[in-house]
């Protein structure tokens, strides 16, 4: 009897690899002219950001944190299945990681706006109407690799037969 290599679905390796990345890297940005830079992870947050805007970590972060975890390994697992089976981890990590993304990006739109200041670009934060500080904020690399991870994931369920066949 002999044997066949089988190949993983690469697209989904690089998917998760892709989103591993995407989680070393910073999603939000902050620069308050008087205190300098913080840097916003799914799962920490770096700089005077917490101080100066309140933005601490939440069980929501937590949560986030093992949802996007979960979404990885499932990219991972989903590249070596075959079948329908492949192709719904497939489908379901690249849709949880876009949901991730989603309520990361409403969490700190939530926070931007408590004071007035935008998500992305320069322009004023406002403190109980007293004080009023300069603020670039920008989204991170961060963010953006993992919308790119989570699509990638979606296509390689999408392309799964083709590029793991079954037989």
């Amino acid at each position: 009897m002999r044997t066949r290599i089988r190949f993983p679905n690469v697209v989904a390796i690089v998917s998760g690899l892709v989103m591993t990345a995407a989680m070393r890297l910073p999603w939000w940005i902050l620069t308050f002219e008087w205190t300098g830079t913080s840097y916003i992870y799914p799962y920490l947050i770096s700089g005077p950001a917490s101080e100066v805007v309140g933005y601490k970590r939440s069980a929501q972060m937590q949560i986030l944190t093992y949802l996007l975890v979960a979404c990885i390994i499932l990219s991972f697992l989903g590249s070596v299945l075959r079948g329908w089976k492949g192709r719904l981890v497939l489908g379901a990590a690249g849709a949880l990681a876009l949901l991730a993304v989603w309520r990361f990006v409403a969490r700190i739109t939530s926070v931007a706006s408590g004071f007035s200041m935008p998500i992305q670009g320069h322009g004023m934060a406002y403190y109980s109407g007293f004080e009023v500080m300069p603020v670039s904020a920008r989204l991170g690399v961060g963010l953006y690799l993992m919308v790119a991870g989570a699509v990638l994931c979606l296509l390689a369920s999408l392309l799964h037969n083709w590029l793991r066949p079954c037989r």
